[in-house]
C-alpha cells in the first residue's frame, strides 16, 4: 500500500506539470482524484485513441495532411467551451470537459505526426518510425487519414466517454491504474521524452552543418 500511495504522489506531481487539478474539474476515480482534470484526462485518451486511429487508418502512400475539416470540426467543441468558460459566458461541466478533451486529442494526435513528418530529421526517432508520414506534402489533397477514418475515432471516442463516465464516482481501486497510467504516458511522452529527442536531434543536426 505505501508503494501504491507514493506512487499517486509522482502521478499527482508530474499531472501539476501540465494540469491545474482542481477538485471541482478532477474526475474521482478508484477512490482517487485522476492525476489531472477531466479536460487533460480526455485529452491524454484521445492521443493514445489518435496514434491508434493512425496505425490502423492511415493511407501509408497518400501525402497530404489529415482531413483538414473533421480535424478542425473535432478540435473546435474544446475550444468554444474552454473560451466560453474563461469569459464568463457560461458554466462547463465535466462531462464536457471529458468528451471535447477527447475529441481534441484524438484529432490532435494525427494533425502532430503529420507535422512532426515534415522535419526529415524526425524519422530517426524510433518512437515514431512507424507513424510518420512517408513523404508529407501539405498542398496534396490526397489525405492521409480520410475523414471517414477521423470519424471512426469520434464514434470510439463515444464508446470510451460512456467508459470512462461509468468509472467516476466509482472505489474500485483497479479504475484509477486503468485511467491514470495511460494518462501519465502520454504526459511523459509529450512533457520530456518527444522535446528533449527533438532538441538533441536539432543541436545534432546543427553540430553536422
Amino acid at each position: 500500500m505505501q508503494t501504491a500511495e507514493e506512487i499517486i504522489k509522482l502521478f499527482n506531481l508530474i499531472g501539476s506539470l501540465v494540469c491545474h487539478q482542481r477538485p471541482e474539474r478532477t474526475l474521482w476515480v478508484g477512490g482517487q482524484y485522476l492525476p489531472v482534470c477531466a479536460r487533460d484526462t480526455g485529452a491524454c485518451i484521445g492521443f493514445l485513441l489518435g496514434y491508434a486511429t493512425v496505425l490502423l487508418f492511415r493511407r501509408k502512400e497518400a501525402k497530404g495532411p489529415p482531413n483538414l475539416y473533421v480535424t478542425l470540426a473535432m478540435m473546435a467543441p474544446l475550444l468554444v467551451d474552454s473560451f466560453s468558460q474563461i469569459v464568463g459566458l457560461r458554466a462547463s461541466t465535466n462531462d464536457l470537459r471529458l468528451v471535447t478533451g477527447l475529441l481534441f486529442g484524438t484529432a490532435l494526435a494525427p494533425f502532430l505526426v503529420y507535422a512532426l513528418s515534415l522535419f526529415k530529421f524526425e524519422r530517426r526517432i524510433p518512437l515514431l518510425q512507424s507513424l510518420l508520414v512517408k513523404e508529407a506534402a501539405p498542398d496534396s489533397k490526397d489525405s492521409w487519414l480520410s475523414a471517414i477514418a477521423l470519424l471512426a475515432g469520434v464514434a470510439s471516442d463515444s464508446v470510451l466517454f460512456f467508459a470512462i463516465r461509468s468509472m467516476a464516482g466509482s472505489d474500485f481501486w483497479l479504475y484509477y491504474w486503468l485511467l491514470s497510467i495511460p494518462i501519465m504516458l502520454v504526459i511523459v511522452l509529450h512533457v520530456f521524452v518527444l522535446p528533449l529527442a527533438l532538441l538533441a536531434l536539432a543541436i545534432d543536426k546543427a553540430l553536422r552543418k
